[in-house]
């Protein structure tokens, strides 16, 4: 169902060292409360990566009047956003990690050396009067933008914004319930974008998958509450990995879980197993798209929408495959 949303330009501050990053925050008019909320993550600053891309772009108009909340933001060395970019990848975590809190605490503040008090005052009057505040809400009283409860979302991580999105553990922000859509993750090339970090990034990728694989495996035990998902999306001519590159480690990450299920629960059946693992990871390869995705990005966000907005029930595989609920390695032509 398309919202009403109150697109707001502004800046907020990284909670590492309050520089001022650049960001573009929708919200949803008086959003009931439970809301989903995106954050899209972009490509490498110094290749000219910043929120303002196609990619970025297209998953804004297409989705963000459907959720309570969206946040496009610049990392560090980004457009407008100060600073510059690590070496490792892990001040920008913490530039994210500043814009989840944002939605932890349901309060948007903006940075207090680019905006003033009557800014924030004009910004709530604007929102009170479009129906985005309540009549009674004294905005006077108010020290920052009040958002909705969120309790599902998706980090839309395109190439190098996929690994710094992959850094966050869900159980860092078990309220929002966290997914992962990873949009041309760089694999090949992440040892010149985070140097040493390498393999601590695939680590943390591969322990997402296996710990979401042994939740959905234990079936009702599990229900109730989050279980993350990860989303891959690459074409099959992207410039920076080879298909059977991706093909090769999204089957490692498969076999990964595949192993940590059957230390864990030897009892389950072969099917059981493959299950769970299928619920975890999604896997989707666009013929002949390649890494900038021009022309393409509908694609994108076709995917997303199949996977995110219609496989949100975590099923069950604790005896034998959910086909409802199953979900495959798929190949788009």
């Amino acid at each position: 169902m398309a919202l009403d949303v109150f697109e707001l330009p502004c800046f907020v501050a990284s909670r590492l060292d309050g520089r001022a990053l650049e960001a573009r925050i929708t919200i949803a008019a008086q959003a009931a409360p439970g809301q989903r909320a995106l954050i899209y993550i972009h490509p490498y600053p110094p290749l000219g990566g910043q929120f303002r891309n196609n990619v970025v772009h297209e998953l804004s108009s297409r989705f963000d009047s459907s959720v309570g909340v969206s946040v496009a933001f610049n990392l560090r060395g980004a457009g407008a956003s100060e600073g510059r970019t690590s070496w490792t990848g892990t001040s920008e975590q913490e530039d994210l990690r500043s814009i989840l809190d944002m939605l932890h605490h349901q309060l948007l503040q903006l940075h207090p050396a680019r905006h003033s008090a009557a800014d924030l005052r004009s910004v709530l009057i604007q929102m009170q009067a479009r129906g985005f505040l309540h009549d009674d809400v004294d905005v006077a009283r108010l020290d920052g933008v009040p958002l909705p409860s969120i309790a599902s979302t998706l980090l839309c991580g395109y190439s190098y914004g996929s690994v710094i999105s992959s850094a966050i553990a869900a159980d860092e922000y078990p309220e929002l319930g966290i997914d992962y859509a990873h949009i041309s993750f760089p694999y090949s090339v992440v040892w010149a974008l985070a140097l040493q970090k390498r393999g601590w990034y695939l680590q943390r990728i591969a322990s997402t998958v296996a710990s979401a694989a042994l939740a959905f495996a234990a079936g009702p035990e599990c229900m109730g509450r989050h279980i993350p998902r990860t989303l891959f999306i690459a074409g099959t001519a992207d410039t920076f990995t080879a298909t059977p590159a991706y093909d090769r480690w999204w089957a490692q990450l498969r076999g990964k879980a595949l192993d940590a299920l059957n230390v864990a629960r030897p009892e389950l059946s072969v099917s059981a197993a493959e299950c769970a693992v299928d619920k975890a990871l999604t896997t989707v390869s666009v013929h002949n798209a390649d890494h900038g995705w021009m022309r393409r990005e509908s694609e994108v966000s076709d995917a997303i929408e199949a996977w995110w907005w219609h496989t949100q029930s975590p099923g069950d595989c604790s005896e034998e495959v959910d086909a409802e609920w199953a979900v495959v390695p798929r190949r788009y032509n």
